[in-house]
């Protein structure tokens, strides 16, 4: 999974779509600070591209329902914007995930609904400087929890790290600033591909 962060950035843009170029992923648009306005037109955008690329991407939306709705993307719920549950009852066929800090967090999404669990920060980051990282044992402990919920492991989520994420249980990763900071995001997307890799 690539976390597009500030999407509606033109060069965060021109990053996700080299990335998509390289292979299947599952986009994650995201984007805290944009008003209601600019993330919605341009999520539209950006998909239009995408879509161009590569027809079949999985793409998700960070808490933005009616974008959501209106694109045909899937929703992501966490601490912000609506629960599991309010999410699951407006789009109930939606690929919808969650983001989890906590192996009960992760229990109570699973519950209500949610196709897949981010689970982070499994390492350092630097999105979350003060924070040490729960490490590969909480990470295997939320993979058990939720045997039947994908879970994708997140913070500090490099190419070198995707086999022991694997090995601890998870079904994927999701990577940031690997690949959109990455000098090469294509070259970046590939080497997280070919990891993942069976």
């Amino acid at each position: 999974m690539l976390i597009a962060d500030g999407f509606t950035d033109e060069a965060v843009q021109r990053c996700v779509i080299e990335a998509v170029r390289v292979g299947r992923l599952w986009l994650h648009l995201r984007d805290h600070e944009a008003s209601d306005e600019a993330f919605a037109w341009s999520a539209r955008a950006l998909m239009e591209e995408v879509r161009a690329v590569r027809p079949k991407t999985a793409v998700s939306v960070n808490t933005h329902i009616g974008v959501a709705g209106a694109l045909g993307l899937g929703l992501h719920v966490g601490a912000r914007g609506p629960s599991v549950a309010e999410a699951r009852r407006g789009q109930p066929e939606a690929l919808l995930s969650y983001s989890a800090h906590t192996v009960d967090e992760a229990r109570a999404a699973a519950q209500q609904g949610a196709c897949a669990v981010l689970f982070s920060p499994i390492f350092p980051t630097t999105s979350k400087p003060n924070h040490v990282g729960v490490g590969l044992d909480a990470l295997a402990a939320c993979c058990r929890a939720v045997p039947n919920t994908p879970v994708y492991a997140l913070g500090g989520i490099t190419p070198d790290r995707v086999a022991d994420c694997l090995d601890a249980g998870a079904y994927g990763v999701a990577a940031l600033s690997g690949i959109l900071h990455a000098p090469d995001p294509a070259a970046a997307t590939a080497r997280y591909l070919a990891e993942l890799q069976p």
